[in-house]
């Protein structure tokens, strides 16, 4: 892989973010040895399918990975994943993390780079570079039973917001209001720890797995009609080049991708992604955040 400064499609990018992806990748290569080992299948998904699709590798502007699993493999990888990934890399779960944090996905860390905010740092979390692996969920296919569904997943995501989260607007009044619901939340669900939280939200979202639905969704962050994909889409897989690597694919990765972006070949205005993190492979998250001027 070249790690010189290079224009691509236009965007300048640079040699740090080279290595930073030359770090993510050798991540994915950890995880596919994973997969291959306990016969686990997994996709690219998001960004990374439409850069191997459009680039046949990184979006210039992009700087990370998504991957993605079907339930059944999701729960494994769950299951194994704390004891297949050795230092530096980190298996990053609600589970797996001591500090203050909850998300509903799968972050595998490399600890000798940085890829997070000064607020996350806080949090006492690991804030080495990632890669993502979400899971794909059957979903009902009745109307009214995927809206119960949607809205159980929505008090979830409630829970998390008023059990872990801080309020973000505002204003005396908006302040008081925060925290009375939140008050409420951790007297009615008896203040749940993340972990509880995150084993709660993979059973909810996990419960039509098997039944052989029409759709399936990457409800990582609550539902979002482009990410409503037909089961189809998914029930097969077919080989990407993405850099120097070969990635599995959805075999129908062409409407995937028209569903989440439209005319996805065309080369958008906005380049921006993750501009809240600061990324840096050179240096450990440890030794990154404690430099007074970045805190």
């Amino acid at each position: 892989m070249n790690l010189e400064q290079e224009i691509i499609s236009g965007y300048e990018v640079s040699a740090k973010m080279k290595r930073v992806w030359a770090m993510e990748l050798d991540m994915v290569s950890r995880f596919i040895e994973v997969c291959k080992q306990y016969n686990l299948t997994y996709y690219i998904m998001g960004g990374t399918l439409l850069g191997a699709v459009r680039h046949k590798g990184f979006i210039p502007w992009d700087n990370d990975i998504d991957l993605a699993m079907p339930r059944k493999d999701f729960d494994k990888l769950l299951e194994i994943g704390p004891n297949s990934f050795d230092s530096p890399l980190f298996f990053q779960t609600p589970v797996t993390e001591q500090g203050r944090f909850f998300c509903t996905y799968v972050k595998i860390r490399d600890e000798r780079g940085t890829a997070a905010s000064s607020v996350e740092y806080e949090q006492g979390i690991n804030c080495g570079l990632f890669i993502d692996v979400f899971c794909l969920d059957e979903v009902p296919d009745g109307l009214w039973s995927r809206r119960l569904y949607y809205r159980w997943l929505n008090e979830i995501a409630k829970m998390q917001r008023f059990c872990f989260g801080k309020a973000l607007s505002k204003g005396i009044l908006n302040s008081i209001k925060y925290g009375l619901q939140q008050s409420v939340y951790r007297l009615v669900y008896h203040s749940p720890d993340a972990a509880q939280l995150f084993r709660i939200y993979q059973k909810v979202a996990g419960r039509y797995a098997g039944k052989g639905t029409k759709n399936v969704e990457h409800l990582a962050f609550g539902h979002h009609e482009n990410f409503v994909w037909e089961r189809r889409d998914w029930s097969n897989s077919v080989m990407l080049d993405f850099e120097y690597l070969k990635l599995t694919a959805p075999c129908g990765y062409d409407a995937v991708l028209r569903k989440q972006y439209g005319d996805y070949m065309r080369i958008p205005d906005d380049k921006s992604t993750h501009d809240y993190f600061e990324f840096d492979p050179d240096v450990a998250y440890k030794d990154f955040f404690s430099k007074d001027d970045k805190l």
